[in-house]
């Protein structure tokens, strides 16, 4: 029998038993559902919870660590304020018994800290100069060769060469001079860092430091001139028609050549096969110079200068030569902390406030969802960390304060030399072309005559070749060798129309890197440069480019260098390649009547194409200025622009009443631009009538304005620029009022600009416009207004007004009214605005730096002082603008400065003190560091430097500072920089230095083994070019480093001279990579007659310092304190805490000029944020 084993067949479900199913199998997961998000919402209410109770354990941790960090920094900042003034009693007890050897050492210098003394020794210098030359004879006249026939002793031997034996060196004269006032300077630049009795002093002082430059300038000038004039007497003949004069000193060395009519001048001897080249081949042996000059320079009746300059007097006048936005010397680190502790408590508030929220249940399972969804992973806690909130704080403080110090805020171009990265080395050299003065010639056996047809002083001869660079190709433009080789031989032919320098740099210098070769361009030269720029024609040239150029050719300051960058740093596609000499573009302005009209009209093209922002506002009365007006930015935009020349306007601001009751005054002054542009815009606000103006034209003054008679004078175009606003003003249409008699009592904005334009139009004479500048100053006089103090001074005359006693200068000005520039009435304490003349306005005196030091270490008057705002570095102070081409060519503001005598003061003192180091016209650079040679092309003669980076030596590698048991009151100090190395001792003495290996040079042979100051010190190795000393705005051009908190960083210098008697420091390899808010060091206490220590990782930040559990050999870093660390705010706290005995006996006992020296070394060379 077979069986069947086959299931039976399933019932075949109906549709209301499916949906029943599924029905029910949605229940299910909705009730799962429901579990698992009343699950999550009861993690979440516990995760808040826990973060509630985090918060709140946080907050009384911190402000439990903040009373024992105020008590301890308050303790350390007194031992410290001890230190300081015990320290500042030795100093000045030094200073004053220098002072008194000074002046009894009766050499006839003068004391450079007395104005009165300096003043009189330049008169006297003049006088000795007059003395010389009414004293100064032709002793060729005394010359008789027949004197050598006689055998009679009594006939004395006036042969030529025995005259010329007795006549002595002239150059020493100059020499001794040149190093008397170069010791007078030295001294002079020593005294001037201290505080002097008063800043009208100071400022007298640096007059005068430049006026002894200038001086000293002439001097080499008068010198050389001297020499050229006696060419017979005082030259030597190398062949028919050339002479030469060498003349080699410490302080500089000079060679001349002089070329007559008929010089037989040599050629080049390195000619191509088959060509013959016309290049002048000129040796200058005594500054190890070469020079090579294209056939355009005709050496008859000429000279060439070479001279070689020991010291530089250039580059101190340069913008980038100061650091800007200085760190305040009075930071400490209680004020540190007390600040940040503020910040601190807000970020401590906001957490709290962030965990007390009560979430609603749609945005808690919304947040649950969103945890879910965003990761398969369970959500993590979170975790608010106050620490991270403030470094992220601190962080965009340091990047906003890096942008105000760095490159970007100097404005330079290109070409131009960063003084803040590069520094002049080798001294100057002054290449220089100058005109023959006229001979003496013989009249008979008692006289000479000469023939003067030019001034009594050294003429220059202008040497000028342009050379533009190609531009660079495209990428992705293929091009033929026939192009690439026509190209280069097109660049050769313009290299060669340059002169050739070849020069060998002196073996004073470790050259660790390339110099740059620079020029130093006078202003002048730079607006010739510009203006040149902007008459080339340019063929494709887009909007942005038009306007670029425009704004070369006109604008002045930092506008027009940033165009300038554009415009000169590389050529143009019409012309890749410009060679040809042309002359100065100041001497060919375009004069005639049809040229103006074109300049006029390609100006209005330019114009048509800009385009112009308009801003709408209601129309206010100035003598009652609303709270939310914008009165700065109106007044810049919409008054500054009309202003005639010579006039600038005053806004006066009322602080809060002081603690002595009096309203502190503070006056900003804005100038209108020398090259505003004028013509357009003059019809804004002509909606109302004009029987309404306020201002009052006298009868007797003339109905015509500027027409076409008055352009065609021969005055250049240069002086009349055409004007235009980039900003156009609209008032809004008000309501009409009950009681329209309450405006007629006030000044509205709209009447100003109303008077300002008829003005403009008016083109009245000078007295004229004062006079009407005069009525609108009075109708802008507050009487019946609010009446502020401010106000009712400002109804005075501008003319007998007194300048407030605590005025500061515009940036300063600039910077408090940038800082709230966040709240909404940003600029509402300006209580009014007046108009005043330009020879009207007060000095701008630097402003004495206050001591802000207190009795009262907890005092919170000045820890605002201190803050680096935010604000005011991301929006910067105005800059005062450069000079300009109106400033230069303008007319003089005296009737004295006519003469010409002050014409070539003027002249002489802009060339040192008005200028900068350009690469501009230097080309073709070649550094041969075998040889220590350099070679080079440039378009214009003139004084050339050579540029080292200073901070070729950074980052650093090595340090270490320990005391040296053997001798005590001695610290060895060792330090491995990235190129050099070198150990000395400290002591109260000074520096030794007992080994320096990566380089020598004949000064730091000397130097070793001698104990110098701190300024000897870095006098010697920057000479030598191995500076080790960085500024503070040295991590804005180095890498590899790691930049501390400053504050941090000084106190821990402090407190490491503090223990260097007892305890042995040296560097980290976590350092570098901890952070700016952290410092990591070894450390270990050295102890007589024990054994030496292992090294323990000090761990040190702005809040607290501990000792780590973490070697040099862990996998990773670990911050966490070592079992039974307690809470310390600095190092000098741990070291009374965890010392011994011994040790803290001998930090009461130390010297403070060791701890003083051991503190500045650190603080200069900075090893914790390079290594």
């Amino acid at each position: 029998m077979i069986m069947d084993n086959t299931a039976p067949p399933k019932k075949k479900l109906s549709k209301k038993e499916k949906a029943r199913l599924e029905a029910e199998q949605a229940e299910l997961m909705r009730i799962e559902m429901e579990k698992e998000k009343l699950k999550k919402l009861e993690e979440a209410r516990q995760r808040k919870k826990l973060e509630m109770e985090q918060a709140k354990h946080r907050q009384q941790q911190e402000v439990a660590e903040n009373r024992q960090r105020r008590a301890q920094l308050k303790d350390s900042m007194l031992f410290f304020e001890a230190v300081r003034t015990a320290i500042e009693a030795i100093k000045d007890g030094e200073r004053h018994e220098r002072d008194w050897e000074k002046f009894m050492r009766c050499n006839g210098l003068p004391n450079a800290a007395s104005p009165s003394d300096l003043r009189k020794y330049i008169h006297q210098w003049h006088t000795d100069i007059a003395k010389r030359q009414l004293e100064s004879r032709n002793w060729l006249l005394r010359t008789d060769e027949r004197t050598l026939l006689t055998q009679d002793a009594q006939v004395p031997d006036l042969t030529r060469i025995s005259l010329r034996q007795q006549q002595g060196r002239l150059g020493d004269v100059y020499s001794q001079r040149i190093k008397e006032v170069l010791g007078i300077l030295n001294e002079l630049d020593e005294m001037l860092p201290f505080k002097q009795k008063s800043a009208l002093i100071a400022a007298d002082l640096v007059k005068l430091k430049t006026e002894m430059r200038v001086f000293l300038k002439q001097h080499l000038d008068e010198f050389t001139y001297k020499t050229m004039s006696h060419i017979e007497r005082d030259m030597e003949i190398d062949r028919p028609g050339v002479s030469k004069h060498i003349y080699t000193s410490d302080v500089f060395q000079s060679f001349v050549w002089t070329f007559s009519k008929d010089a037989q001048i040599a050629l080049n001897p390195k000619a191509r096969i088959g060509e013959q080249s016309a290049h002048n081949e000129i040796d200058f042996p005594t500054i190890e110079m070469q020079i090579s000059l294209p056939p355009t320079v005709h050496l008859q009746s000429s000279a060439l200068r070479g001279l070689r300059l020991n010291y530089d007097h250039f580059s101190d006048y340069c913008s980038s030569y100061c650091l800007k936005h200085a760190r305040s010397a009075n930071a400490n680190i209680l004020r540190q902390t007390k600040r940040e502790w503020r910040k601190r408590k807000e970020i401590l508030q906001a957490m709290l406030d962030e965990c007390g929220r009560e979430i609603p249940l749609s945005e808690l399972e919304q947040l649950t969802q969103d945890q879910h969804s965003a990761s398969s992973q369970p959500p993590r806690e979170r975790t608010y960390d106050v620490d991270k909130l403030y470094a992220e704080y601190e962080d965009e403080l340091s990047k906003a304060h890096r942008r105000a110090i760095g490159p970007e805020a100097y404005g330079m171009l290109e070409t131009d030399v960063n003084l803040r990265k590069y520094r002049i080395i080798g001294g100057v050299y002054c290449i220089d072309f100058l005109e023959t003065p006229q001979q003496d010639k013989q009249l008979n056996a008692r006289s000479f005559i000469r023939t003067i047809t030019s001034a009594n002083s050294l003429v220059h001869k202008e040497y000028y070749q342009t050379y533009k660079p190609p531009p660079p190709v495209l990428p992705g433009v293929r091009r033929l060798p026939e192009e690439i080789e026509a190209e280069m031989r097109m660049i050769e032919a313009a290299l060669d129309k340059l002169a050739l320098v070849t020069l060998q740099l002196p073996d004073s210098v470790i050259w660790f890197e390339p110099p740059v070769a620079c020029r130093w361009e006078t202003h002048v030269e730079t607006l010739e440069m510009e203006l040149a720029d902007g008459m080339k024609p340019q063929a494709k040239k887009s909007a942005g480019e038009g306007d670029a150029t425009e704004a070369d050719g006109t604008a002045g300051g930092a506008g027009a260098g940033e165009t300038a960058a554009a415009t000169t740093a590389t050529p143009t596609e019409a012309t890749p390649l410009s060679t040809h000499a042309q002359p100065s573009p100041l001497k060919s302005s375009p004069r005639c009547p049809a040229a103006r009209v074109r300049s006029q009209k390609s100006g209005m093209a330019g114009e048509s194409s800009r385009q112009q922002v308009l801003r709408e506002i209601n129309d206010f009365d100035l003598r009652a200025i609303p709270s939310d007006v914008d009165l700065y930015g109106l007044v810049k935009d919409f008054v500054v622009p009309r202003l005639p020349q010579g006039f600038c306007v005053r806004l006066e601001q009322s602080t809060p009443i002081m603690a002595t009751g009096q309203r502190q005054r503070k006056v900003m002054f804005l100038a209108r631009q020398t090259h505003i542009r004028l013509g357009q815009g003059l019809g804004l606000g002509q909606g109302q009538a004009a029987d309404q103006d306020q201002l009052v034209i006298p009868k007797d003054l003339p109905k015509t304005g500027l027409g076409a008679e008055f352009l065609d004078t021969e005055e250049p175009a240069e002086m009349f620029p055409p004007l235009c606003f980039d900003k156009l003003l609209k008032f809004r249409q008000l309501a009409p009022r009950s009681k329209p008699l309450i405006l007629q009592q006030g000044y509205l904005f709209s009447q100003l600009i109303e008077d300002m334009d008829r003005l403009w139009r008016l083109q009245l004479p000078r007295d004229q416009q004062e006079e009407l500048i005069q009525q609108i100053s009075e109708q802008l006089s507050p009487t019946g207004s609010r009446g502020s103090e401010a106000g009712e001074r400002d109804t005075k005359p501008e003319n007998e007004a007194d300048p407030p006693e605590n005025m500061q200068p515009l940036s300063q000005e600039l910077v408090d009214v940038l800082q709230p520039a966040a709240a909404a009435a940003a600029f509402a304490y300006y209580t009014g605005i007046s108009f005043v003349r330009d020879s009207q306005l007060p000095p701008e005196l630097e402003p004495e730096p206050k001591d802000k030091r207190s009795n009262s270490l907890d005092s919170s008057e000045d820890d605002d002082d201190d803050v680096d705002s935010l604000v005011e570095l991301l929006e910067g102070g105005a800059s005062t603008a450069g000079n300009t081409l109106h400033d230069l060519l303008g007319p003089p503001t005296n009737s004295d400065s006519s003469d010409s005598e002050s014409k070539q003061k003027m002249s002489n003192a802009a060339a040192i003190t008005q200028g900068k180091w350009s690469t501009r016209d230097v080309h073709d650079t070649k550094f041969n560091e075998d040889k220590l040679s350099i070679q080079f092309r440039t378009g214009r003669l003139g004084i050339f430097g050579f540029a080292l980076n200073k901070y070729s030596n950074m980052p650093y590698q090595t340090w270490d500072l320990r005391p040296d048991m053997k001798n005590p009151g001695t610290i060895i100090f060792s330090f491995t920089a990235s190129l050099i190395s070198l150990d000395m001792t400290i002591t109260e003495s000074g520096y030794t230095v007992n080994n320096f290996q990566g380089g020598s040079t004949q000064g730091i042979t000397e130097m070793i083994g001698k104990t110098l100051s701190l300024s000897e010190l870095k006098a010697t190795l920057i000479l030598s070019a191995v500076d080790i000393f960085p500024d503070e705005d040295a991590f804005c051009y180095t890498e590899g480093s790691c930049e501390k908190n400053y504050v941090m960083e000084m106190h821990c210098y402090a407190c490491l001279s503090t223990l260097a008697q007892s305890h042995n420091f040296s560097w980290s390899r976590w350092n570098l990579l901890a952070g700016s808010r952290t410092a990591v060091l070894l450390v270990r206490e050295l102890i007589e007659g024990k054994k030496v220590p292992y090294y323990s990782t000090l761990l040190v930040t702005p809040l607290k310092t501990s000792i780590i559990d973490c070697t040099e050999v862990s996998a990773s870093f670990n911050a966490v304190g070592i079992a039974g660390m307690e809470y310390y705010a600095d190092l000098y706290q741990l070291s009374q805490a965890h010392a011994q005995p011994s040790s803290l006996e001998k930090q009461r006992t130390m010297s403070p000029v060791l701890r003083d020296n051991i503190a500045k070394i650190l603080m200069a060379i900075r090893p914790l944020s390079l290594c």
